[in-house]
């Protein structure tokens, strides 16, 4: 049976008529279920007092409130399309307004989740510029950069869309956010050239956060694998060492010998810096060379997840909106994997603070107890007694 058959048969079945017709009720569930999610994280962040410590704590709340505007926006087109609310698709404000925001979030999602990526790569390999890059001013810094250059590469916006009509088979005309018919660019009429936008909005939300992330979470996941097989391998453990009384004993002290030169290496394997080939022996050198925490390979497990979730889901939309504008005339089937692929694009920013919140031990442990004292109207205590005292499980992981 050839290709071509099958999607026909495709096509012309009852329960791909069904499923086309009843997808788009799914969009509004994926917004709610977003929004509680990024909200959740954010109130989980900016309260507990162990996870405000994060050196990506900046990243992580401004990618929760990108994601939870951008999602608001998504219910929006959703309420004007199938609920006739004229807020988008005929209003030329509202159009303009609303197009800038959800192209602003976006980009602000996507780097904060490269910079997310770039800080554990960092922190794993603990380079000597770590004392510069993980700290909150540089992040403070790096956050206000991108919101600023967000604000300037998408301004465009608020002067070249606008409304678009268009007729339906039967004569009537209808009209459509997009690029607006009566502004020139240059001598070029602006609706004309959609696709040279939509290559320039790619290659910015896709294409290079995409290969960043791709390489910077190789290193992370190499660089993570080799710490575990250290930790796991259980060479970093305290042994106590008596003195020889047999000629066995000081066999095995010996070969306990070799063992602990080994220990050293791999311990100075896990060490801030490792770019000298001594070892590290007097107390200097131990203090700055202090050995990555279970928390912090926890931690940046659970990141490579999630990031590298988010180039999986948010590549084959921009592919397919490509592919639409290279394509003259697309059939209902072509239009119906178009749509899943907006619905995974749009689940990408629902679902990575619930895989964050699960995957993170640290997220886990808070989320109950916060959520408990949130609904008893704690939100004015203090830090100190919010529940996070000095004896929890995870300030002992942290310490």
């Amino acid at each position: 049976m050839s290709i071509a058959v099958i999607l026909e048969s495709i096509q012309g079945s009852s329960s791909f008529e069904w499923i086309r017709t009843n997808l788009r009720h799914l969009l509004p569930i994926f917004c709610f279920i977003g929004i509680l999610g990024n909200s959740m994280a954010l109130i989980l962040i900016r309260t507990n007092f162990w996870l405000r410590r994060l050196t990506s704590n900046i990243y992580l709340c401004t990618l929760s409130v990108s994601s939870c505007f951008f999602l608001l926006t998504v219910i929006i087109s959703w309420a004007d399309t199938y609920m006739g609310l004229p807020l988008y698709s005929e209003s030329e404000l509202g159009c303009k307004f609303f197009s800038f925001l959800a192209h602003f979030s976006d980009f602000i999602c996507v780097w904060m989740i490269s910079l997310i990526s770039c800080d554990r790569m960092i922190v794993l390999y603990r380079p000597r510029i770590r004392k510069w890059v993980c700290t909150k001013k540089f992040s403070r810094n790096m956050t206000i950069g991108f919101v600023l250059s967000s604000v300037v590469l998408y301004s465009w916006l608020f002067l070249l869309a606008g409304l678009q009509i268009y007729r339906l088979k039967d004569g009537t005309e209808n009209t459509f956010c997009g690029l607006s018919q009566d502004v020139n660019l240059f001598g070029f009429q602006v609706d004309q050239h959609y696709f040279m936008f939509t290559l320039m909005d790619t290659a910015l939300c896709t294409l290079l956060p995409a290969i960043l992330i791709i390489i910077v979470n190789s290193f992370s996941t190499y660089r993570y694998r080799q710490c575990m097989k250290i930790y796991s391998s259980g060479v970093l453990r305290v042994r106590f060492v008596r003195a020889p009384t047999t000629q066995q004993q000081q066999q095995q002290l010996n070969n306990d010998t070799i063992q602990f030169e080994e220990t050293t290496v791999k311990k100075y394997l896990l060490s801030t810096d490792n770019t000298h080939s001594n070892l590290p022996t007097s107390s200097t050198q131990s203090r700055n060379c202090g050995k990555l925490r279970s928390s912090d390979l926890q931690l940046s497990r659970t990141l490579i997840i999630v990031t590298s979730t988010f180039v999986l889901l948010n590549v084959p939309s921009y592919a397919m909106r490509i592919l639409q504008s290279i394509i003259s005339s697309a059939g209902p089937l072509f239009n119906f994997v178009y749509y899943v692929t907006l619905l995974i694009y749009y689940l990408h920013h629902a679902v990575l603070f619930y895989m964050y919140i699960f995957w993170s031990p640290q997220m886990k442990k808070q989320l109950k107890p916060t959520a408990m004292r949130l609904l008893e109207c704690y939100c004015l205590k203090t830090v100190p007694d919010f529940g996070h005292r000095s004896t929890s499980t995870q300030g002992k992981e942290l310490g």
